[in-house]
């Protein structure tokens, strides 16, 4: 009886991992970014600058979790 081997690829999963590293270091940096710019007084809206920072932070994140195996 012989067996049948099957040749499994694993690039789509390897990409996929490399992807959602590289959102959540974008995110990591927009978020050291947000908190710096904040301390330093850079900008005149706080709250802006904030939530939107915060936001997008969130939503890297999101993006690089969903895109892990």
């Amino acid at each position: 009886m012989k067996r049948k081997t099957v040749q499994v690829s694993v690039a789509p999963i390897i990409i996929n991992e490399k992807l959602g590293d590289f959102f959540i270091d974008i995110a990591k940096l927009v978020f050291a970014g947000v908190v710096l710019s904040t301390l330093l007084d850079i900008t005149s809206d706080k709250l802006l600058v904030l939530l939107l920072g915060i936001g997008a932070t969130i939503g890297l994140m999101l993006l690089g979790f969903k895109l892990y195996p």
